[in-house]
């Protein structure tokens, strides 16, 4: 047999090899499936999205101010710490709120946590637990809290949940549903009922009278689960007297909930504070002064197949790399990606929190089409940190694309080839795999113009 016969063999599987194999560690169909119905299926927005709403819509609504676009008047505010503290005693195992001494429900829309915590009890427990708080018309608040279960279900057909709702509280509680409601609950609903959207229905429960501060908190925790948190004003958002509160507690709502196919609970802001893991920048003095790492992209709400399922907070996520210290954050990934997460505002939370953002968008998982223009980036990265700065480095989950770009880093402050693919995947575990992009990092020059061609 001559030499020519003989089999070749390969040291490194191909890029094809790499991605199958993950693939392959992966019940990808029932993952993509149940993903696409959750998202597409009735119209319906993903579950934590609803959750998150319904508590967020409610207290924003009570001090939005739509004629401004945002700041507060107070109104309702003392209201929504009333519901955050039902969500608290109802995430903490108490049905009976009053376990800590706290005082009796005053309002209808305070018992928006019960539906959505309590998400296992039939109607008729649902109900007999929240009229149990002592506090609104039981008529009102039994109709209110099967109306939320109804629409956190995925109900879009708003013309029919309210009979719908009153015939199972009938069956439920045989409590007499024809006596007229309270207006705060009536001008809400009505509100909610006709609106186009979560502001117009705001606006139109503010409109309807005297008790427009309950009817606008029915309202918009009605629209914010309908529409999703997404819909609620960021403006409005930041504006919540107790902001941080409200946050921490809608991570734990949404922590209730296993969307993964791994059957793990969302990772959340507050769950999984966002970290951004050094790269080892020893042996290179120009760059002692500053520093740089990987993380992936802050804010993102997306199943990950390799990086788990993400619900998490882009303004807290911001402001966790402002507390890290970092002061630039180069994002590499496409547009479709920031839609797909639900990050296209991250611009803007980024600088409210003092973080400069660059981006470079590469396709996952390929390699920069434009190689000068991709040194450039690189570059201006090490011109950060050579001054002193702290920079970060990002894609969807900080592994593959984020690693190409800070090896490639590496390799032109003046590393080897290998030594720089062997501190990235150090640094981050999983980062750094792909046959391609090790072969692109390998074949920087530094110094040069880029990894020369093959």
């Amino acid at each position: 047999m001559s030499l020519s016969d003989k089999p070749t063999q390969r040291d490194q599987p191909t890029q094809a090899e790499v991605l199958r194999d993950r693939a392959s560690l992966v019940p990808w169909r029932t993952a993509i499936m149940a993903s696409f119905h959750e998202r597409r299926g009735k119209g319906r927005t993903a579950l934590p999205d609803r959750l998150e709403g319904a508590v967020l819509g409610g207290l924003a609504a009570g001090v939005g101010d739509t004629r401004g676009g945002g700041g507060a008047d107070g109104g309702g505010a003392g209201g929504g710490t009333r519901m955050l503290d039902v969500l608290s005693a109802l995430l903490d195992g108490h049905p009976d709120i009053h376990a800590e001494g706290a005082p009796p429900v005053a309002r209808t829309a305070d018992l928006v946590p019960f539906p959505l915590v309590l998400r296992a009890l039939d109607d008729a427990a649902l109900v007999e637990a929240a009229v149990a708080s002592g506090g609104p018309d039981p008529v009102s608040a039994g109709l209110f809290l099967l109306i939320l279960r109804g629409l956190l279900a995925g109900e879009r057909n708003r013309g029919s949940v309210l009979a719908s709702t009153t015939r199972s509280l009938r069956a439920a509680t045989s409590r007499d549903v024809a006596e007229p409601m309270p207006d705060g609950f009536r001008s809400g609903w009505d509100a909610f009922a006709r609106a186009s959207g979560y502001r117009d229905a705001v606006d139109r429960a503010r409109a309807s009278g005297p008790d427009h501060g309950d009817a606008a908190q029915i309202a918009g925790a009605l629209a914010g689960l309908y529409w999703g948190s997404g819909a609620i004003p960021v403006a409005w958002r930041r504006a919540l007297p107790d902001a941080t509160r409200a946050r921490v507690l809608c991570d734990r709502l949404v922590e209730t909930d296993a969307p993964g196919w791994d059957g793990r609970p969302w990772r959340t802001s507050t769950s999984n504070p966002l970290r951004v893991d050094p790269l080892d920048l020893g042996g290179l003095p120009d760059l002692a002064r500053g520093s740089a790492g990987i993380t992936f992209l802050p804010g993102r709400r997306y199943v990950g197949y390799h990086t788990g399922a993400h619900w998490r907070d882009l303004d807290t996520d911001a402001a966790r790399l402002r507390e890290l210290g970092v002061g630039a954050l180069l994002v590499l990934v496409e547009d479709r990606e920031l839609e797909r997460c639900r990050v296209t505002g991250i611009a803007e939370a980024l600088a409210a929190h003092g973080v400069e953002l660059e981006r470079f968008p590469i396709r996952d998982p390929l390699l920069p089409r434009d190689r000068a223009a991709f040194r450039r980036t690189v570059t201006g990265l090490i011109e950060r940190v050579r001054s002193g700065a702290s920079v970060a480095i990002a894609c969807r989950g900080g592994l593959d694309r984020a690693g190409m770009t800070a090896g490639c880093l590496l390799r032109e402050a003046g590393l080897g080839g290998s030594d720089a693919i062997e501190r990235v995947q150090r640094a981050r575990r999983g980062a750094l795999t792909l046959p391609d992009q090790q072969a692109y990092v390998r074949a920087w020059p530094p110094g040069g113009e880029g990894p020369r061609r093959a």
